[in-house]
């Protein structure tokens, strides 16, 4: 099993939910996330609806959502990945979007120096370095792109997937 992405996770709603609970005009700003993640108030506010609030923020449907796909326990079909690996920060960024994993792989495997693929929710995306900058990964994090062949996909449940996964987790702004 995996966990260092699911250990990042509640990492990230820990401080969420100690932020909230000191300093009350965060609450103002997550006002739409905590109206979604049922706590009527600040008081009756728990880990639990963090975890919630992280998880969607990450693109997630909810926590148990992000809960079976980062720990490795994803295997329902179609594969849905969430919109994890397309953060808002990549919006402006043209891609190639494929909705047949063997037609990304070929894509793939053609420039697997300058390309990777990435899911999104149950398609596939092949994005190019500038993307990946956007991850904010250091040298030892982004060395691990060559034990997963650039493959998001293919290389899902193993430490090197959980690893990156972790790492993007840590270094997405956070909205709190």
């Amino acid at each position: 099993m995996m966990e260092l992405a699911i250990n990042e996770v509640k990492t990230q709603a820990k401080k969420l939910l100690k932020a909230l609970n000191e300093n009350p005009d965060l609450v103002n700003l997550m006002n739409q996330p905590l109206k979604r993640s049922s706590a009527s108030s600040i008081s009756q506010l728990k880990l639990k609806h963090c975890l919630f609030i992280v998880s969607q923020q990450l693109g997630f449907d909810n926590w148990q959502h992000a809960h079976e796909v980062l720990s490795g326990n994803k295997t329902s079909t179609p594969f849905k990945m969430g919109s994890f690996f397309y953060p808002k920060s990549c919006y402006a960024f043209i891609n190639e979007w494929f909705t047949n994993y063997q037609q990304a792989k070929s894509i793939l495997i053609e420039n697997e120096q300058s390309k990777w693929l990435l899911p999104y929710k149950n398609q596939y995306l092949i994005v190019k370095s500038d993307y990946i900058k956007m991850f904010k990964l250091d040298e030892v994090t982004s060395s691990l792109w060559l034990e997963t062949s650039h493959d998001m996909v293919q290389s899902y449940n193993t430490i090197a997937w959980d690893k990156i996964t972790s790492e993007i987790i840590k270094n997405r702004v956070k909205n709190f």
